[in-house]
């Protein structure tokens, strides 16, 4: 299991040091998820230890995700008038997500070819 935390540390690490070097206007988070995702590509499996770790890591996103909700808790004053478009950002990227995901789904998946009855 070292081993899959240790490879998504590397590509998190790549990641952030392509943002830092080159600048570009992407979080360097997602550069390092972009870059593990074609590295997983070109090699069409995903380790035993990577996949043991990942799902570690998924059983454990909501106490990754919760310190972001709860800032938002306590900037009442600033957000004040902001409601409006950060619920429509909200709204707006859920759908785009949801949209890209049952896309990709349909595209990624193969077809399963169902005998035909003979008649």
């Amino acid at each position: 299991m070292i081993r899959g935390f240790t490879l998504i540390l590397l590509f998190w690490i790549l990641g952030e040091s392509l943002h830092f070097l080159s600048g570009i206007p992407i979080s360097g988070n997602v550069l390092g998820m972009l870059l593990l995702f074609g590295w997983l590509m070109i090699r069409q499996q995903v380790s035993p230890e990577l996949e043991r770790s990942s799902q570690l890591l998924i059983a454990q996103l909501s106490l990754l995700l919760l310190p972001g909700g709860v800032g938002l808790f306590f900037l009442g004053d600033r957000m004040q008038g902001q409601w409006l478009p950060v619920l429509a950002a909200i709204v707006i990227g859920t759908l785009l997500s949801m949209l890209f995901c049952v896309w990709l789904m349909k595209r990624l998946s193969h077809k399963v070819d169902t005998p035909k009855e003979a008649g």
